[in-house]
């Protein structure tokens, strides 16, 4: 019961956040977990709120959360700044600093007017016991009322006991793919996927983990709000059978 409780109210929040903002431009951002093409034109300033929610039954309950400031640098080039990642774990009632971080998104071609959209990402982050770089290819295309979208990402993370002394490496090969419709300006339904295969000190590859799950936005002027559930389809005991990635966005 605490499970879907905890989803509700996140639900609910979102809720309340379109009711308090009224009158605002338009959000592209149509998946949780799969990043968009375009960019926020130059001067433009977008402050994004990440929740997500992961569990298995008896096992893993965890919240993580993402505060997230993105700059238009150029009209084609997006700057964005992890103010802070940090997360709880529901069984030792716990709170962790995660870290925070830099990203950029160079748009390289455009979803509708090209016959494919294109972008390249570069993430880097730190924190206690841990820092990250994350490469990804962004493709997207969109006909109509159709968004489809897809990540191929690269991931490498050093692990150790405290700041500046990471002694463990690994890896992440990974993609996700999106497929999305606009019911109408406002509303979007869709479905999503996210591959994963995680390669512990570089070498032999674990088992893959595959999640497939619904997404619905919602978008009033410069607010939109997007909910992803996904649901684990391998066998992966000791990954997350199920996790929801709530994201509320505001432009500025």
């Amino acid at each position: 019961m605490t499970r879907f409780s905890s989803v509700g109210i996140l639900s609910a929040v979102c809720a309340l956040g379109v009711q308090l903002i009224p009158n605002a431009s338009a959000s592209e951002r149509h998946f949780g977990y799969t990043y968009p093409t375009q960019t926020s034109a130059k001067g433009e300033v977008e402050l994004e709120n990440w929740v997500t929610w992961k569990s298995r039954p008896g096992e893993i309950r965890t919240f993580e959360f993402r505060h997230e400031l993105e700059i238009g640098l150029t009209q084609k080039t997006q700057l964005g700044l992890y103010v802070g990642n940090w997360s709880r774990d529901q069984r030792s009632r716990k709170n962790f600093f995660d870290g925070a971080g830099v990203e950029v998104i160079h748009n390289l071609t455009n979803p509708v007017t090209d016959w494919i959209g294109s972008a390249v990402y570069g993430e880097f982050s730190m924190g206690e016991r841990s820092a990250a770089l994350e490469g990804k290819l962004l493709l997207e295309k969109r006909i109509g009322n159709w968004v489809i979208g897809w990540n191929g990402i690269l991931e490498s993370e050093w692990e150790g006991d405290r700041f500046g002394d990471f002694q463990e490496s690994s890896g992440e090969i990974a993609q996700t793919f999106g497929v999305s419709y606009d019911l109408s300006k406002r509303w979007s339904l869709g479905v999503e996927l996210v591959h994963q295969l995680s390669l512990e000190n570089w070498s032999a590859p674990a088992k893959p983990e595959l999640y497939v799950g619904p997404n619905v936005t919602f978008r009033k002027g410069r607010f939109f709000s997007t909910m992803t559930t996904l649901f684990q389809v391998t066998d992966r005991r000791e990954e997350p059978s199920v996790q929801t990635r709530v994201i509320v966005g505001i432009d500025f």
